[in-house]
């Protein structure tokens, strides 16, 4: 398995060295360290990171802001070791993204499982969050499938199967999606009911 970027952003130097003595004997390459978020974000030659581990005492807003920031332009799993166990810290850091949020867990037997363990949930939500826009954008096809084919059982006067074979047929000789196609039905039949 290669190597995984790794982002570790720590204020503590006993956490930062732990880190860089457990990481670099599993599955993790450190590619940036630093002790502040703004120093990350103001780095223009990253190495894609593939992981963000951040130790911080306690957790606040600006800092999570600047981590939902980092998720979006770059998913990934996110790891936090806090002593911050406040319920508004947790919730927030859980609507930003981060995969593990742990309190008084760093400690050297415990970094590599819970980094594995949080690197799995992430791919697992990821993967979820994907099947989840595929139903969402099947849902909207078939919507539009079943308007252009009512469409065109009301001009053609035929049956919803013959309207169906009709509409697969012509998107395959036009080399269309069948949703596509469809879309163009309505929209021509908008703009002529206009």
């Amino acid at each position: 398995m290669p190597a995984i970027n790794t982002i570790i952003i720590s204020e503590d130097t006993q956490s930062s060295l732990l880190l860089k003595q457990v990481l670099p004997e599993s599955d993790y390459k450190i590619s940036f360290e630093g002790t502040l978020l703004q120093q990350l974000l103001a780095t223009p030659d990253l190495v894609k990171p593939e992981l963000i581990i951040v130790v911080l005492e306690s957790t606040d807003l600006a800092i999570l802001g600047q981590l939902k920031i980092i998720h979006q332009q770059f998913p990934m799993p996110i790891v936090i070791f806090t002593k911050d166990d406040r319920d508004e810290a947790i919730e927030h850091a859980i609507d930003v993204g981060v995969s593990a949020y742990i309190v008084d867990g760093l400690s050297k037997n415990r970094i590599v499982p819970i980094v594995r363990t949080a690197c799995l949930r992430f791919e697992q939500h990821q993967k979820i969050q994907q099947e989840l826009y595929e139903l969402k954008t099947t849902l909207a096809d078939r919507k539009i499938i079943d308007r252009a084919k009512g469409l065109i059982m009301q001009q053609r006067g035929c049956t919803e199967d013959e309207a169906y074979k009709l509409l697969r047929t012509s998107a395959m000789k036009q080399n269309l999606r069948l949703s596509v196609l469809a879309q163009n039905i309505i929209n021509t039949a908008d703009l002529l009911g206009s």
